[in-house]
Formats: C-alpha cells, structure tokens, sequence
C-alpha cells in the first residue's frame, strides 16, 4: 500500500508540475475566505467488491472476481471547501453492503457466524476446506483532494461552464461490521469485554485508499448534479476473518500483502453554499496587495459619496481626444472593481461630457497570458459594460459611450497592468 501511495502522490506532483510549466501565470491563483465555497453532498451508490482470496488448490473456480451481476447499494455523504476553482477538499462517508468469499480451514467452524451477522454459506468444499460466501456492512471515511483539470488549463473559472470533470485522491480509514451503524458494533465490543452477557460482534478495520473521477453537471448558482466514479483499497484482511488461511507453515497462518478493492459508482446532488471566486478583497495582483496595504497602514476608507477632484483636463493629446486618459484596473478573471476610488476620477470625466456633450471611449482589455483570446474578448467587454453601468449611474445616457472591448493584449510591463479599462474623453467616436 505503502508503494503505491509513493506513486500516486508522484504522479500528482510531476503532472501538476508539468501543467505549471505551460501556464505560469495561470495558476497564481486566489483562495477564498474561510467561510466561502463550502458545500455538502448525498449520493446513492452502487457498489462491486472484489475479494483478494487466493483459491485453494482443488477448487474448481477463482471467487475473488467482481460480482458485476450482483452490485451492493448504499450511500455517500460529503462536506468539502474549493479553496479556488482549481483545487479543494472533502471528508466522506461511505455506507454499503458487501458480498465476499472467504477460506475456511475446517468444516463447520463458526468462528464466521461469530464475525459477521449473516450466516454464511459454504459454496464449494474440497478435503477439510470450504470456501464461504458471506456478507458484511462496509464503512469507509476518507478525505478527498480535488482538482479540477480545466479550471487549471484555462486559467479562471467558468460561471456558465455545465459540466466539469474533478480529479481526485484520497486516504482514510474502512471498517466492516455486522451493524448498520459502525458504532453499535464498537460499542457493543467494548461492553463485551466487561460483560460476559453481551455478545461480541466481529469487526476488521483497515487504512483505506482510493482515487476517482467526480462530473459535476451545474443546475444553478447553489446546486449540482455529481456522477462520481470512485476505486478504493485495502488491505485483504477487512472481509476476512481470524482462522482464514492460505497455507500453514509451522503451525503458523500465512497471509500474504495483497488488497481488496470496491468499485463504485456514485449518483446525486450537491448544494454549494456560495460559489465565489473573483471578489475583489481575494485578489493576488501585486498591485491591489499594496494598494491594500497602504489603505491598512494609512487607515483610508474609500470614499463615499465621490468628492475629490483628481483630473486636470487638456487640450493637446489628438484631435479628438480631449483629456489624458486613465485607466481603471481590474483583478484577473474579474470585471469587478478592484477599488471604489476609480470612480472619483470616473465621475469628473461624467461631469465634464455631461456639460460639453463629449463622448466617453472606454478602451477594455485583458491580458493575453491567461484564459484563452475567446474569454479575454468576453472579459474585455464585461470590463467596458461595467464601467459604462457605472457612467450610466452618474447620468449619462447610453449612446453617449463608445464600448471598444480588445480582448487579451501584452502592452504594459508588468502583464497585471493590461487588466483594465482605458478612459477617454472624446468629441466624437472614431470612423
């Protein structure tokens, strides 16, 4: 177990390293706060085991193959974080019945019966070795890391995306039972000990790990539905019992490293309690942190309402442009403000069209190193939109804004600075 959780955990790492290499800025991603991005799910599954038993010498067939015609039922329950929309987290709980095989080395033993609640049958019995088939109830709590593969290649997340595929791996513990509940079987073990009167009931419990592929297909703002298509393992001693034996060597059992495995396949909802990730307070740019900073340091709330004159108008940049220009900059992946101060100079350039009939040129771009030239389009319009949502705000009418979304571009030094509006003060829009 030990080797192949090396493994996988390797196999992560250089993927996750090779991905990185392609898209560095792509994935300085944001986290969110604390409270934010939390959700819970509920699944109804269907469950195939196979057993890791070695089939004694003299049996006619092998009973460790998955009993595809047989599946178990029961459920899944989840609570998770996306720490961004490329990674997150869940613990689960996983409840179902299990059919498996298991060696018996003596005809009649009841040390079976003693383990799991259900009688067992034997099956096929050859010399003093009957193979049993039984059934247990098999609980599993594991803690998943999530990825999302297209969220990392595209570099921002996709409000409006049906379907996204998450990987994930995990580790955690299982435990097999004749209970329903895992801990009326542990309890009742424990007042065994004390209490002759109280029958001990068996259990096994084993490290557990496992991996899979979660499609979330979105109905809304807060709900999905998941189709989860999970492998775990463990070691082959959880649906075995204490007298199970593949051979005896000086009067000793001989239970040699193999695994037991359940295949599952997961279908239900999930209720996402937010789904925020470009606010403007979870920002990385370097700029908005200094920005933030210096408010902190300064203790300077943005203004409201707008008051200060910044903007010295001029005459002397073109013929039709009548002001310098100023940009407003936005978060990566956002078109929300990064800072209520940008609309100070906003509503000087509102108040100067307003009273000479100018025309306002609003520049929108993005920059050309994240998200592919399609979304830096769709992000340089939502840019220009909501500038102009905001000079609608202070009056002034539709068509007297000039939209001209660009989309990515590498202009300015760093590739932060391309995430913005650009201002201008015009008589008439260019032909």
């Amino acid at each position: 177990m030990k080797r192949v959780f090396i493994t996988l955990v390797a196999f992560l790492a250089v993927s996750t390293s090779v991905m990185a290499a392609g898209h560095v800025d792509s994935v300085r991603y944001l986290t969110t706060k604390a409270w934010k991005n939390w959700f819970i799910s509920a699944d109804a599954t269907a469950n195939w085991w196979q057993g890791s038993m070695r089939t004694p010498e003299g049996f006619t067939k092998s009973y460790t193959a998955v009993e595809w015609g047989e599946p178990t039922f029961g459920f899944n329950a989840n609570v998770g974080k996306w720490i961004n929309h490329k990674v997150g987290v869940r613990l689960g709980y996983s409840n179902t019945k299990i059919n498996s095989y298991i060696n018996g080395r003596h005809i009649g033993l009841d040390h079976i019966q003693y383990l799991y609640g259900d009688d067992p049958q034997p099956v096929e019995t050859v010399g003093a070795n009957s193979i049993y088939r039984t059934s247990m109830r098999y609980h599993k709590l594991q803690a998943d890391f999530m990825f999302s593969p297209i969220d990392f290649f595209e570099g921002y997340y996709n409000e409006n995306r049906v379907w996204t595929p998450v990987l994930y791996v995990g580790a955690g513990g299982a435990y097999t039972s004749a209970d329903f509940f895992a801990i009326k079987s542990m309890i009742d073990n424990y007042k065994a000990k004390n209490d002759e009167n109280v029958e001990a009931k068996g259990n096994n419990f084993e490290l557990a790990m496992g991996c899979g592929l979660l499609n979330n297909f979105r109905l809304g703002t807060h709900w999905d539905i998941n189709l989860d298509l999970g492998w775990t393992f463990q070691r082959w001693t959880i649906d075995s019992w204490t007298y199970e034996f593949e051979g005896a060597f000086d009067g000793k059992s001989i239970r040699p490293k193999r695994f037991d495995n359940m295949y599952t396949a997961a279908l239900g909802l999930t209720y996402y309690f937010s789904r925020e990730y470009d606010l403007p307070n979870n920002c990385c740019d370097e700029m908005d942190i200094m920005r933030r900073k210096l408010d902190s340091l300064m203790n300077l709330p943005a203004p409201d309402p707008i008051h200060d004159t910044v903007v010295n108008f001029v005459n002397m940049q073109t013929e039709d442009i009548i002001s310098y220009p100023f940009s407003i900059f936005f978060n990566r992946d956002s078109y929300q403000l990064m800072s209520r101060r940008d609309l100070i100079n906003l509503r000087e350039i509102a108040e100067v069209a307003k009273a000479n009939n100018f025309k306002i040129r609003l520049r929108g771009s993005a920059d050309s190193a994240t998200a592919t030239p399609a979304y830096n389009q769709t992000l340089s319009e939502n840019r220009c939109r909501k500038i102009m949502s905001e000079l609608m705000e202070m009056g002034i009418p539709e068509s007297q804004i000039i939209l001209q979304p660009v989309g990515g571009v590498k202009e300015l030094d760093p590739t932060e600075f391309d995430r913005r509006v650009l201002v201008e003060l015009v008589k008439e829009a260019k032909q």
